[in-house]
């Protein structure tokens, strides 16, 4: 394999930095990289390394660009809301560079799928947003003995590390929680756009010199402050006792959290269409509950509702929702903890009320 003019022209900016020259571009032209996640993190990554030359980039992500994407995920414009993601970010990464594969899978990586997805490729970004996937990927990677670049972003924070499951410690070794509802994805928790975009940078160096073979995180833990402007890294070492990759990880896994008792949007309606008597408590903050909420709930601060769950008695029907369903969770339990015993999780929160019993509600 050697290097065209066009690419000599193309990299010329990269190539004459030492760590990379001809042979590092010749290692990046026959990379194989899978990002999962196209979302604020995934849409830096993607446009990084196919701008490096990444000779094969592999996008996974499911579902539709919608306009509260639009802050932080710069491969899409106003237009391209309601357009899947997967194809626009193809489209996207071909016009930045044409001398790269691009394939693109629409559809959510689970644990059953997530294994065959990351088979074909060197190595992988974790984009990701859930703790769920985020632990299909460690699992994932632990068995294919794959090292992948985790990233994630927080409101004004972000997190990098590089895991080598097998060899190093994986992503278990430093959230040993594997049931991970009470972890917020950005759509709750909030985030600050060129913190993901920062962030994804970041991440995408780190791949880039993965391929290179120079110095990474590897066994380490990034911690970035964006509001102090306050970085640290710190040494993570792995984890005897790991739930995934520890030394008893194979004969026993952790007993799961508590799972919360669901009621489906349809279900909710039924009920209140029929008068039960029943409190529906939204957990958003003002601003959102003004741009749409559920007919005759009340909106109720979790810290105030967890704290002493003022004006509700024990044994009172308590509907709790949320943007989706991870700050209701952790309410739930808090509550059930506190002797509550007809609390219930409204699943998937207001979005899947929008989408499934008031479709002319307004989306955020």
């Amino acid at each position: 394999m050697t290097l065209t003019k066009e690419e000599l022209v193309r990299y010329s900016r990269q190539l004459v930095v030492p760590e990379v020259g001809p042979e590092g571009q010749l290692r990046l032209k026959s990379a194989k990289v899978a990002v999962v996640g196209a979302g604020g993190l995934g849409n830096m990554v993607l446009a990084c390394l196919a701008g490096a030359g990444v000779g094969e980039l592999g996008i996974f992500d499911s579902g539709p660009v919608e306009l509260s994407n639009l802050h932080r995920q710069f491969a899409y414009g106003t237009s391209d809301v309601g357009k899947l993601k997967t194809a626009l970010a193809a489209a996207r990464l071909r016009e930045i560079n044409p001398g790269i594969e691009v394939t693109a899978r629409e559809g959510l990586l689970t644990a059953a799928n997530m294994k065959g997805a990351l088979a074909g490729y060197d190595q992988i970004a974790d984009c990701t947003d859930n703790f769920q996937t985020r632990s299909a990927i460690n699992r994932a990677c632990l068995e294919l003995g794959k090292t992948y670049v985790h990233a994630a972003v927080y409101r004004m924070e972000g997190q990098l590390a590089v895991f080598e499951p097998g060899r190093g410690p994986c992503l278990g070794c430093l959230s040993p929680l594997e049931a991970g509802d009470e972890a917020q994805a950005c759509a709750e928790a909030g985030v600050l756009g060129p913190a993901a975009a920062a962030v994804g940078a970041l991440q995408a160096l780190e791949v880039i010199k993965l391929i290179l073979g120079l110095e990474t995180l590897k066994g380490r833990f990034a911690m970035l402050d964006f509001g102090s402007s306050r970085f640290s890294v710190a040494e993570l070492p792995r984890w005897e006792d790991c739930p995934v990759c520890g030394k008893d990880a194979a004969k026993a896994r952790p007993a799961p959290a508590l799972r919360p008792a669901y009621i489906t949007p349809e279900q909710l309606k039924a009920k209140l269409a029929e008068g039960a008597r029943l409190r529906v408590l939204d957990l958003r903050q003002d601003w959102e509950h003004d741009l749409c909420h559920i007919p005759g709930d009340l909106r109720v601060e979790p810290e105030k509702l967890t704290g002493a769950a003022p004006g509700f008695r024990r044994g009172e029907l308590l509907v709790l929702y949320c943007k989706g369903q991870s700050k209701s969770t952790s309410a739930w339990r808090a509550l059930k903890a506190k002797g509550f015993e007809k609390v219930f999780v409204l699943e998937g929160g207001i979005d899947a009320w929008a989408e499934k019993i008031d479709k002319n509600m307004t989306r955020y």
